[in-house]
């Protein structure tokens, strides 16, 4: 359930908007598209504000005017990832090496992993990513330690919750006597375990 996971196989893309007039009318579908984390840091944006989140120009505008509406050219960053990445382009000699990795066109795990928290670069272009995107930025590196310990400790909650229930269960069908004292008890455990499931929706992005 960790979010902070680089995927190891390149992404598909499945959303099919056609031809807009205004790149930001793309959102919608790239939130779909990449699952409402960005791209580079992989924060959900369930856990901030949607506002927080916009449409980054992996080609930029300034470099690539024709590519402004293109959505092969379009992904989902928060704000801070897409600022710091902003008009960057490699040269021409640095392009094999010094580019910033996107989930399209390269398998993100060959260039960059979560260790914990942080973000550990395995490759030139990694390296590149962190640097240029700030990546291990305290701040963001205290949040996801937070965000992790969250999902640690309400999937502790949650594995406990349906041992409850299942016990209860158990007696319900042995215990004649106290049905509704224990169908009571069961619709607790139910609406505990519905609110950690949707806390760990949210925490995961996996709304």
């Amino acid at each position: 359930m960790n979010p902070f996971i680089y995927p190891k196989e390149k992404h598909v893309r499945k959303e099919r908007p056609g031809a807009l007039s205004r790149y930001q009318k793309y959102k919608p579908f790239l939130q779909r598209e990449f699952a409402r984390k960005c791209i580079f840091c992989l924060m959900p944006d369930t856990m901030k504000d949607v506002e927080l989140y916009g449409v980054e120009h992996y080609k930029p505008k300034v470099s690539f005017p024709h590519l402004i509406t293109t959505y092969s050219n379009l992904f989902y960053a928060c704000n801070p990832c897409n600022r710091r990445k902003g008009d960057y382009w490699p040269s021409r000699r640095q392009g094999k090496t010094h580019f910033v990795p996107n989930p399209c066109d390269h398998e993100m795990f060959k260039h960059l992993r979560f260790v914990g928290p942080r973000v550990e670069a395995r490759s030139t272009a990694g390296e590149t990513a962190c640097e240029l995107l700030d990546l291990n930025d305290p701040r963001a590196v205290d949040y996801r330690s937070f965000i992790i310990d969250a999902i640690n400790t309400y999937s502790t909650k949650k594995q406990k919750l349906e041992e409850t229930k299942l016990q209860l269960q158990v007696l319900r069908e042995r215990r004649s006597d106290s049905v509704e004292e224990l169908e009571n008890a069961i619709a607790s455990v139910e609406s505990d375990l519905q609110t950690v499931n949707q806390n760990l929706k949210r925490l995961t992005g996996d709304s």
